[in-house]
């Protein structure tokens, strides 16, 4: 990977996050960019400087990381941070079946019926259970995509969130990501649901 190369993926999976028209896998990761206007950017000694460290599917891989966290941590000063980030996010793709358990386990302490933690209809509820305790680092994401490919409780979120902004990106954002997680995860959803069942029965 070159230089070009590392900032044609980096907009590829910039756009991914963050425009609604852009599908990574749709497009197969690619999309045009003009070689002279890269030249002239100022920041083009960076993406040169990347393209040493980074094979292009672990460039993806932490540009993900970074994109999942809603921070941009990329480039220059600040390129340490984003490298935390990614080696966080590399350890909660390894121990994903740890952390789901252990997520499940989270829900469970908050509420014993397990539904309440996705209601959105109940009177009084700005933001569903699982939704806040995602926002406090107590239930990672990855647990929210395996949950959300057994039960589509985004689409319920998204009835019923308005004009909420919060749970509108939070929604936008996980579809965005799940494609990516599943191509770097085997998620078995019988499995999760098991676990589901066996912790919330005990």
């Amino acid at each position: 990977m070159n230089g070009l190369e590392a900032y044609t993926t980096y907009l590829a999976v910039r756009n991914h996050f963050k425009t609604k028209s852009y599908d990574y896998f749709k497009y197969n990761g690619k999309i045009k960019v003009n070689e002279n206007s890269f030249r002239t950017r100022r920041d083009h000694y960076q993406f040169e400087k990347i393209a040493r460290i980074y094979k292009r599917d672990d460039f993806v891989k932490y540009l993900v990381a970074n994109f999942i966290t809603e921070d941009e941590y990329i480039l220059g000063m600040s390129q340490g941070r984003a490298m935390v980030a990614h080696k966080k996010w590399q350890k909660s793709i390894e121990s994903f079946s740890y952390q789901f358990k252990e997520d499940i386990k989270t829900l469970k302490e908050y509420d014993s019926n397990f539904n309440i933690h996705f209601d959105c209809k109940m009177d009084g509820v700005v933001h569903p259970m699982a939704f806040k305790l995602y926002l406090r680092d107590r239930v990672h994401i990855n647990t929210l995509v395996a949950i959300n490919q057994l039960l589509d409780f985004t689409k319920v979120w998204e009835y019923y969130s308005g004009e909420d902004k919060m749970i509108k990106d939070f929604i936008f954002l996980l579809d965005k990501y799940t494609p990516f997680l599943y191509s770097y995860i085997n998620i078995d959803k019988t499995k999760s649901k098991q676990i589901i069942l066996e912790t919330f029965n005990e």
